[in-house]
């Protein structure tokens, strides 16, 4: 358990220097050096080690955002841009196969196929805008009667298209049954979030069960001593900190408005159990210095490491959460090592993509003025259409196969 002389690590208790501290230091001014040719111990060595994982995965997420805020607003206006382009290529064919469409010199199953042609080329994400009343007139004349079943048909297409790329990023599969109903992308990916949290909860609850049916062993005890220690040396911490930088006792205007803000880390710091941030605190405060670390004995060290460990846990699964949400929005799977080259080519090909689409329709609308390409291109959508029909069915029985 804590005694007395753990509190002399954590500063003694006097208030700090007046003078403006500098930035936060890194994580790695917390690190245990060896003091002349002594080696580390195995428990200062451990401390060290979940360090630096915490600070890796602290600049991973920094790094992260920063990437996510450099190549997002160029990528999603360019796909907007694009987007634009179709959907005036699609209003485009659509009118132009309509007013062929009241003309002769079609045979009834070109006739068919343009009809099925001009319902597929339909907007079908929410209602016509009033402001085009000719379009809305093409919908009523094309459009089928909407079945009850259907009306949702586009919301599923979209869930479905978010659910399959967070398989991917997971790894896993999803109770899709549980995201039925929800058609907003933002609702979607907090339930997917909050899917997955309930997913390593249910695990934990198992394996916390598991340990709960043996007696615990000798380790497990010392474990719990540990914890308890970890959750002492925590609040000790943060008890230094308030009492030192407390802005009520501070009659410098200056100073208190800088302890202020130190305070204010400081809550949150303590709020979310970071170990790091408090003790780079108590640097920045001067409560204590490098020296103090070095000087820890193992056991305390120890309970400090399980501190370290839930912080790298929930730094884990905030990365996680950054991952999935950045993969959806961007429409391909991100991970937080990927290079920003590879991001930007990877996000230059779903440009590319897209813009071929749209280069295609263009093309298409061109080509369709021509009577004779025109029913040329009645056969050739009708073969894609076939084979489209192939590979939903093939997927349709890999899918029912796995899943």
């Amino acid at each position: 358990m804590m005694d007395s002389s753990q509190a002399d690590f954590f500063g003694d208790g006097q208030s700090p220097s007046t003078h403006h501290s500098p930035s936060p230091p890194e994580a790695s001014r917390l690190k245990v050096l060896p003091r002349g040719r002594e080696k580390l111990s195995p428990a200062q060595q451990r401390f060290n080690k979940l360090l630096a994982r915490v600070e890796n995965l602290g600049r991973q997420l920094h790094d992260l955002q920063q990437l996510a805020d450099k190549l997002r607003p160029p990528h999603l206006a360019r796909m907007a841009e694009l987007k634009r382009k179709m959907d005036e290529a699609r209003r485009e064919m659509l009118v132009f196969l309509h007013q062929r469409l009241q003309r002769k010199g079609l045979t009834a199953a070109q006739q068919k196929a343009m009809r099925e042609i001009l319902q597929s080329l339909l907007p079908s994400s929410g209602p016509v805008d009033e402001s085009d009343p000719e379009l809305a007139e093409l919908c009523s004349i094309y459009a089928p009667p909407p079945l009850e079943d259907d009306l949702g048909d586009q919301a599923n297409m979209v869930r479905e298209q978010m659910l399959d790329m967070a398989q991917s990023v997971l790894g896993k599969n999803l109770d899709r049954e549980a995201f039925k109903g929800i058609d907003s992308p933002e609702e979607l990916m907090e339930a997917l979030i909050q899917q997955v949290h309930t997913f390593q909860e249910a695990e934990d609850a198992r394996q916390a069960a598991r340990r709960s049916r043996r007696p615990p062993s000798a380790r497990q005890l010392k474990a719990q001593e540990q914890a308890q220690d970890a959750k002492a040396a925590l609040r000790s911490i943060y008890r230094q900190l308030a009492s030192a930088l407390h802005p009520d006792r501070e009659p410098d205007p200056v100073e208190r408005e800088r302890k202020s803000a130190l305070m204010s880390q400081a809550n949150a710091a303590y709020e979310r159990g970071d170990l790091t941030a408090l003790l780079q605190l108590q640097l920045q405060a001067e409560q204590v210095d490098e020296a103090h670390i070095a000087q820890m004995a193992d056991d305390k060290l120890a309970a400090l490491s399980l501190l370290l460990k839930d912080q790298v846990k929930t730094l884990e699964g905030e990365l996680g959460d950054a991952e999935m949400r950045l993969s959806v929005e961007l429409g391909i799977p991100v991970g937080a090592r990927m290079k920003e080259a590879l991001l930007t080519r990877l996000l230059q090909e779903e440009q590319e993509e897209l813009a071929h689409v749209v280069s295609q329709m263009q093309d298409d609308l061109v080509r369709v003025r021509d009577d004779a390409q025109l029913k040329l291109w009645l056969r050739e959508q009708a073969a894609l259409a076939r084979e489209q029909e192939r590979e939903e069915a093939f997927l349709a029985r890999l899918g029912g196969g796995f899943f």
